[in-house]
């Protein structure tokens, strides 16, 4: 387990991050979003010892990395992939690491293959693709097969098999009951491997949520196309709903749930012009459907319209 307890970091006049409280609990993919300097590198460099906190704490299972029996063991991290010696095989620099916190050399031929490295074990580095050395730096962060795991971009240069093997890898380890923090700007991908949510902007917390209940929040209504639009546009308001103009709400513009029944100045527009498309919100698809039907109004098209992650993250960190 991860806790960050009123973390702070100061350089000189800037404030990079700013009493920073949240906990990353192990059995869950927690996922770590920010914009570009938002402080999420930081945070993971004081998590892991290597930047001091100018107040707060950080630990790890109970107490500071620094202060971990076996570190390898506990904590497996990659912050950098590109942080290696390039005139050395993928096998010397693990086998070095290896060397360094006791582990057998059987091991580093295990994370070889679980990372799909065998086949280029004894290559050298320098020759390497951005995906090669991102599988090398995450076999590193295996390497002690620890309990605590936390990668800084992880999916950078994988094609789209080895992002789905590193989805699958990340899940995975979390059902065993590990504890996994992920930092990644891959928005879709991120919406399909995180349980939770950490997000944060100018160094402090925005968010702390669950994945399913961000987007559940975000949910933007039923797209719905009808010939008979005004019709079901008037039966939908009478039953509470807000209607706009799907072409509206794909622009940017979402519905205000609550407006009176029949007050609606969008509603009419897409009457007066004949409109197809609807955009419907605070009814759900079937009462929607339930409602064409008793109006007698043909429906060719009935979808829940749901806000993607991109879209939430960008909304709630304006």
């Amino acid at each position: 387990m991860i806790e960050v307890t009123e973390l702070t970091k100061v350089y000189g006049s800037t404030r990079a991050v700013s009493g920073l409280t949240f906990d990353v609990k192990p059995g869950q993919v927690t996922g770590f979003l920010g914009h570009n300097g938002a402080g999420k590198s930081t945070t993971m460099r004081m998590i892991l010892g290597l930047h001091t906190p100018t107040s707060g704490k950080a630990l790890i299972n109970g107490v500071r990395k620094q202060d971990l029996r076996d570190p390898m063991r506990e904590v497996g991290a990659m912050l950098d992939a590109a942080e290696v010696q390039g005139g050395r095989s993928a096998f010397a620099h693990l086998q070095a690491l290896a060397y360094a916190g006791g582990i057998g050399r059987r091991r580093v031929v295990e994370v070889l293959e679980e990372v799909g490295l065998s086949g280029v074990a004894r290559k050298r580095i320098a020759g390497f693709s951005q995906g090669m050395r991102q599988r090398l730096g995450i076999a590193a962060a295996l390497l002690g097969d620890p309990g605590v795991l936390i990668l800084d971009e992880p999916a950078n240069g994988l094609d789209p098999d080895g992002i789905r093997w590193l989805r699958t890898m990340l899940r995975s380890l979390a059902a065993e009951g590990r504890t996994v923090l992920l930092s990644s700007h891959l928005m879709t991908e991120m919406s399909l491997t995180a349980d939770r949510l950490i997000i944060i902007g100018q160094g402090r917390l925005i968010e702390d949520v669950s994945t399913a209940d961000l987007l559940a929040r975000f949910q933007s209504g039923v797209l719905v196309r009808s010939p008979h639009a005004a019709h079901l546009s008037r039966a939908l308001e009478a039953a509470g709903a807000t209607i706009r103009p799907a072409q509206d709400a794909e622009a940017g513009e979402e519905p205000v749930p609550g407006r009176p029944a029949g007050a609606g100045a969008d509603a009419r527009s897409v009457r007066d012009a004949g409109g197809e498309e609807l955009l419907v919100a605070g009814l759900t698809a079937a009462v929607i459907g339930d409602i064409a039907l008793a109006n007698g109004c043909a429906v060719h098209e009935l979808v829940s319209r749901r806000t993607s992650l991109e879209e939430a993250f960008m909304e709630i960190t304006q």
